[in-house]
């Protein structure tokens, strides 16, 4: 099936709308991007994210970004005490990388 990618406009029901608020409000109440995913009709899949404009989430980041993340968390590593919070950044950071890679 050839990829469509379409900017279709029209007007929510009250139903969609409430949706949206309800993500827009997980996203504000939280500080974080909010996703919301279905399967409906079988095999169709939507899909919604809420996110502050110019907020990016952990999974649209590159290998470069999170190679660089990775990098400033080790720097960091080394000049406090608290360390495991900067360890679960590396651990995570080193387990994207390897699925960019393969």
């Amino acid at each position: 099936m050839k990829q469509n990618k379409n900017k279709i406009e029209c007007t929510p029901t009250k139903h969609e709308e409430g949706a949206v608020k309800s993500l827009i409000q997980m996203s504000k109440d939280t500080n974080a991007v909010a996703f919301f995913g279905m399967t409906c009709e079988g095999d169709y899949e939507v899909m919604m994210t809420a996110r502050k404009k110019g907020m990016v989430s952990c999974d649209e980041f590159s290998l470069e970004q999170f190679e660089a993340i990775k990098a400033m968390a080790e720097e960091k590593l080394a000049q406090t005490e608290d360390k495991q919070k900067f360890q679960d950044i590396i651990d995570v950071c080193e387990s994207n990388i390897a699925d960019a890679k393969e």
